[in-house]
């Protein structure tokens, strides 16, 4: 899979510019947003709000580490997301059942997809923010060790440790939940 590489050539003398930085990362971001836990549904909508808050902060942005400052936009607009979805939740009745319902192809595949796709959800969930970020990226969205040290500015020794740490985690609260 080819993608665009987190550290671009040269920055622009006078700065970066959106409209580039939107059709380079848009992509990146959408990814990020669906291994962060947001609503699979929502996704371009939650890529839209990033790039709303990209817009609004491009001008005091120090040049650095574009992809990284991208990601903790993305991870804060996700987390955002998450916790409205929640508080809703509490308001309003949400039948998922008719998700099962509306399925393409066979029901029954799919509601099996649907309920293994929940159930590692809930899991994740689980996990500490921190190993779970790295988890996701690495296992599911299959960014490079280096590129998430770089994404979240953080060792590669770290990287590795919170991902050994996800992995085990992972695995304990899979067979508590009598998943294989």
């Amino acid at each position: 899979m080819k993608r665009t590489p987190l550290t671009p050539a040269a920055p622009a003398p006078s700065g970066p510019d959106f409209d580039e930085i939107y059709r380079v990362w848009f992509a990146h971001v959408v990814r990020w947003a669906r291994g962060l836990g947001g609503p699979s549904s929502d996704l371009d909508d939650v890529a839209q709000e990033v790039f709303l808050v990209v817009r609004r902060k491009l001008a005091s942005f120090d040049g650095e580490n574009l992809g990284g400052w991208l990601f903790r936009i993305t991870a804060n607009t996700v987390s955002d997301q998450r916790r409205r979805a929640w508080y809703r939740s509490w308001f309003r009745r949400r039948d998922d059942q008719l998700d099962g319902l509306r399925a393409v192809g066979d029901p029954a595949a799919e509601l099996e997809r649907k309920q293994k796709q929940a159930a590692l959800y809930r899991i994740l969930d689980r996990i500490s923010e921190k190993r779970r970020t790295v988890f996701v990226l690495f296992e599911i969205e299959e960014y490079s060790g280096d590129e998430i040290a770089q994404l979240l500015e953080i060792p590669l020794a770290t990287v590795w440790t919170r991902l050994f740490h996800a992995r085990k985690e992972l695995a304990a609260l899979a067979l508590e939940e009598g998943l294989r």
